[in-house]
């Protein structure tokens, strides 16, 4: 079992420097899924940020779509990419970032697939618990 682990990264001024701190939650969250994680870095400019990823505990691979087409992380762009990219892999997860809750959802429906968002506990492969109601309940899916 191989997850796809797409990365958001920090920007400051034209520089990506370095991997947001929700990608450390999300790589957590699929070690407990278990299976290699390969973390994919799309954007311009993104060598600073696939080398930090690189250096993450777990991570066995990182894929890097260093373009033009990617560098305002459009989901019109991005989602067709992790699309073509998501046949090699048991699970694709992203941080609930505005980027990841603006990408996914498009992932999910080109793929056919149900979403299951911002989950808040890995209890088996196929088992999540995230809130509901407004965090007022908590659900098994």
């Amino acid at each position: 079992m191989t997850i796809l682990v797409v990365a958001d990264y920090i920007t400051e001024g034209q520089a990506h420097t370095g991997v947001a701190p929700s990608i450390l939650s999300t790589v957590a969250a699929a070690q407990k899924i278990g299976g290699d994680i390969h973390v994919l870095v799309a954007g311009t400019g993104v060598a600073t940020v696939a080398e930090a990823a690189a250096k993450i505990a777990g991570v066995s691979k990182v894929l890097v779509a260093d373009n033009a087409a990617y560098a305002h992380q459009l989901p019109e762009n991005i989602a067709p990419l992790i699309v073509e990219l998501a046949s090699g892999y048991s699970h694709v997860l992203a941080a609930a970032t505005a980027n990841g809750k603006n990408i996914m959802p498009r992932v999910a429906a080109q793929l056919d697939v149900d979403q299951i968002s911002e989950i808040i506990s890995v209890e088996s492969a196929d088992t999540f618990k995230r809130l509901i109601y407004a965090g007022n309940a908590i659900a098994t899916v």
